[in-house]
């Protein structure tokens, strides 16, 4: 099957592995510079970018599900102490899209939108 995944920069690979392994993602396969997760039809991909400054990226995908109560319930219940930079939004009903979002550790914004 054909697909395209969202490419996005990583820090520290052992720390966005732990960040995205809370939100149910698997590592696929991580070599020095690239890694590949997971969670049942979901994919992301990292490139290692030691240079990454966080507060200032601007990389951001999207995912679009099926369910977006069930995985904004999911992820919002979790404990995110343990990442205190990263941060889930409330859901959000825009004109055309309902959304939330969360900002991960290298400060990539992941738009989280209900697919119609």
């Amino acid at each position: 099957m054909d697909y395209i995944a969202a490419n996005l920069p990583a820090l520290d690979f052992d720390a966005t592995r732990n960040f995205y392994a809370m939100l149910g993602f698997q590592c696929l396969y991580q070599s020095d510079v690239w890694m590949m997760l997971k969670k049942e039809n979901l994919k992301l991909e990292f490139f290692h970018h030691p240079e990454l400054d966080p507060k200032n990226s601007w990389h951001s995908a999207c995912i679009r599900v099926q369910e977006l109560s069930i995985l904004d319930q999911a992820w919002r219940n979790l404990d995110w102490s343990a990442f205190p930079n990263a941060c889930i939004t409330e859901m959000q009903q825009l004109a055309e899209i309902e959304l939330f979002c969360v900002i991960d550790i290298n400060g990539s914004l992941l738009r989280c939108i209900q697919q119609h």
